[in-house]
């Protein structure tokens, strides 16, 4: 960039200081860049301007086209002094398109894959994106399709059979729930909504279930989620924890089907044990001789 260019300085984001792309407006009326301001507010947690200092009441974040436009416009006239032009954003999805996903997707398991698949492309566009899914109780549909398909198992072998049939459309949609799910990331609110929902199955028992049978990606997405889930959980659920899951837990370490699964198994019995008689359980489940064994080998 040439530095006889002199950028003017509303057109840098307060927390970037650099050119913003995509200014939008919080409550407080000053104006960031969506991606910076999205990190502050969500990812950093915090709920304050960094400008005035004053709480953002609101977190829906308006468009300045204004200003983007005046940006886009500097830009272009100075393209020849190295300055980038910047395109114009993709608009986040809204509240009632994603609404509208979810009902045209319940006619069939083929057409959920279909829309499965086309939710996990928006969460990938952007922050804001992430956060209309949550706003539309994405995660608790999500978690619904994953109860239901275990839940209508009689036995472990049915579950079995849904989760080891690569060509079944059954097993389509629950990997399609589980990765969405996990990559969702969920907010904490999100995952506390999930854990104490009456209208979901236990979502705890369901990812248990899950992790018992069949193919690696599936057991791998059901630990991390259980991670994150148990993360938020209040001390009483966790002392209520049942032994199936201590069970499982270990067997994750025994088989080390993934890094990240065996990582996450580990987090989950340090996020766990301390609580009630679960140091007593992860014991009687073998939790001691598995760690000494993993810590024996190199390769973990």
């Amino acid at each position: 960039m040439d530095q006889e260019i002199e950028i003017p300085s509303f057109f840098l984001c307060p927390i970037s200081l650099d050119i913003m792309k995509d200014p939008v407006i919080v409550s407080t009326g000053i104006t960031y860049d969506r991606d910076s301001i999205e990190k502050w507010l969500f990812t950093g947690k915090k709920n304050s301007c960094p400008v005035t200092k004053q709480v953002i009441t609101e977190t829906d974040l308006t468009p300045n086209h204004t200003l983007r436009r005046l940006i886009q416009s500097w830009c272009s006239l100075n393209a020849s002094h190295g300055i980038e032009t910047i395109p114009t954003p993709k608009p986040p999805i809204s509240k009632s398109e994603i609404e509208r996903l979810i009902k045209d997707s319940s006619s069939s398991h083929k057409n959920q894959v279909k829309y499965l698949k086309r939710l996990r492309q928006i969460v990938t566009e952007n922050n804001t994106n992430t956060r209309c899914l949550e706003a539309a109780e994405v995660p608790e549909f999500l978690a619904n399709i994953i109860s239901n398909l275990v839940g209508t198992s009689s036995s472990l072998n049915d579950i079995s059979n849904i989760l080891e049939n690569r060509f079944d459309s059954s097993r389509s949609l629950m990997d399609e729930a589980l990765s969405l799910l996990y990559h969702l990331d969920a907010s904490e609110t999100a995952r506390k909504s999930l854990l104490n929902n009456k209208k979901v199955t236990n979502i705890v028992k369901t990812l248990t279930k899950i992790m018992q049978r069949g193919i690696y990606e599936s057991r791998t997405y059901a630990t991390l989620l259980l991670k994150k889930i148990l993360e938020v959980a209040d001390p009483m659920q966790i002392i209520l924890l049942e032994r199936d899951l201590f069970n499982e837990v270990v067997q994750i370490l025994h088989d080390q089907i993934s890094h990240k699964a065996t990582k996450s198994a580990m987090q989950i019995l340090m996020i766990i044990c301390p609580w009630g008689r679960n140091r007593h359980k992860a014991v009687e489940a073998g939790a001691v001789s598995m760690i000494i064994e993993l810590l024996l080998d190199e390769s973990f």
